[in-house]
């Protein structure tokens, strides 16, 4: 038995990292799940390799940052399942410039569109989707909690998604619907590359000396997603190896 048995679940940006690590943890908890990301041919792929390992779940092409695409996901969902359980709220890009060399529609406006419009509208979706007892678990940060220079839009992006959860969580807890996020710190993905110079900088901040595997954001997503955590909703918990301890 898994503690996510009979759910069904949503996943967004999931063809590679933390979304992955999400999806695969929530089908080996007994979820059935579907998965959206840009690309097709990597999508499928992952699906035809769940699949074969008797996994129930379903790949749908949505890019985020494009509403139609948001409400296609759902509906599919809806249409594949019959019902909808949980939603994690994942997909998000980050984008590296000093304030004053950033393009404002490249390097702000496609970070807001992603990274936090695209919540904003999937959790406005799901209040109306969601069975009750529903969860929703939006990835944000340790990167909206303090500054760090040229992340200016991320960090923004992913402190609104914060005080978004909370809000949320407040308005949809007479739904009977739990809405917390999971702050991440260095986590191995394509956004934090195990070679890459800012990855390798993080690294010399962890007390534990390592960072994370996308599996272990995933084990805590199973948790707030599950009757262990029927009592848990508008809370941030930090999965970051003690870096902001």
């Amino acid at each position: 038995m898994g503690k996510l048995d009979g759910k069904v679940a949503i996943v967004t940006g999931s063809t590679a990292g933390i979304g992955l690590g999400i999806t695969e943890v929530y089908l080996e908890e007994g979820a059935k799940v579907v998965f959206c990301g840009r690309r097709l041919e990597k999508g499928k792929e992952i699906e035809a390799s769940l699949r074969a390992k008797g996994y129930d779940v379903t790949f749908v092409q949505a890019d985020m940052s494009k509403d139609e695409d948001v409400y296609r996901l759902f509906d599919e969902t809806i249409k594949t399942y019959g019902k909808l359980d949980i939603v994690v709220n994942n997909a998000g890009i980050m984008r590296m410039n000093p304030i004053v060399d950033a393009d404002i529609e490249k390097d702000w406006d496609a970070v807001m569109q992603l990274n936090l419009r695209s919540y904003y509208l999937a959790t406005k979706i799901a209040a109306t989707k969601l069975e009750k007892d529903g969860a929703i678990v939006n990835i944000a940060s340790i990167g909206g909690l303090a500054a760090a220079p040229s992340l200016a839009a991320y960090g923004a992006s992913k402190a609104a998604t914060i005080s978004l959860t909370k809000t949320s969580a407040v308005e949809f807890a007479p739904m009977g619907i739990r809405v917390n996020a999971i702050l991440p710190g260095t986590i191995f993905s394509e956004m934090m590359p195990r070679d890459g110079e800012f990855t390798a900088y993080t690294l010399t901040k962890i007390p534990m000396g390592r960072g994370g595997e996308p599996r272990e954001i995933g084990t805590v997503a199973a948790f707030l997603a599950s009757a262990e955590a029927s009592y848990v909703t508008g809370e941030t918990i930090k999965v970051d190896g003690g870096m902001t301890a």
